[in-house]
């Protein structure tokens, strides 16, 4: 399982790790880390990983703003240096657009600007993880023109859909 690799490695790495996730209550996430088999209650309470509601995260006030996603974003980013991790990583799941948050329409433009993130706060990765199951065939080549890598069968390799901010914006007007 690629998330399963993904938190472990960070953790091993002693990196912060964040991950937004589609659970509600404390058991969920428990049985979601079982899930991954990750014993991690050492670094739940130090704050090495920190797990969050997708919902919670996303849209903290009911509404989705890709400005207040970035600027959370950017806070972890620095919480993690501050504390003094080796570098910091995040993942998320955005299944709370199909959930009818206010803003979900923005989404795109937050994935996008996610690439032009990276640029200032050197995250060790974000790993965006989506259903294919749940998307349309639109919807999912929305998806891929905004990630310049993908995960296949987990391997990763360059994504050949990618387009730029700059290219999207022109051609979609984001």
């Amino acid at each position: 399982m690629v998330i399963e690799k993904y938190l472990q490695s960070g953790l091993a790495a002693r990196e912060k790790v964040v991950a937004l996730l589609d659970v509600e209550t404390e058991a969920e996430i428990d049985e979601c880390l079982k899930e991954c088999g990750l014993s991690v209650d050492e670094q739940r309470k130090t704050g090495q990983l920190v797990i969050k509601n997708q919902m919670e995260a996303y849209c903290p006030n009911g509404r989705f703003e890709t400005r207040g996603m970035l600027e959370r974003l950017r806070g972890i980013y620095n919480l993690g240096m501050e504390e003094g991790y080796a570098a910091v990583r995040a993942t998320g799941e955005p299944s709370w657009i199909y959930q009818g948050a206010p803003g979900a329409e923005h989404w795109l433009e937050y994935e996008s600007a996610l690439n032009d993130l990276v640029l200032d706060y050197p995250f060790s990765g974000l790993l965006c993880r989506f259903d294919a199951k749940k998307y349309g065939g639109a919807l999912l080549y929305d998806v891929l023109s905004v990630h310049p890598l993908m995960v296949v069968r987990g391997q990763v390799v360059r994504n050949p859909y990618y387009m730029t901010s700059d290219e999207l914006r022109s051609k979609r007007r984001i």
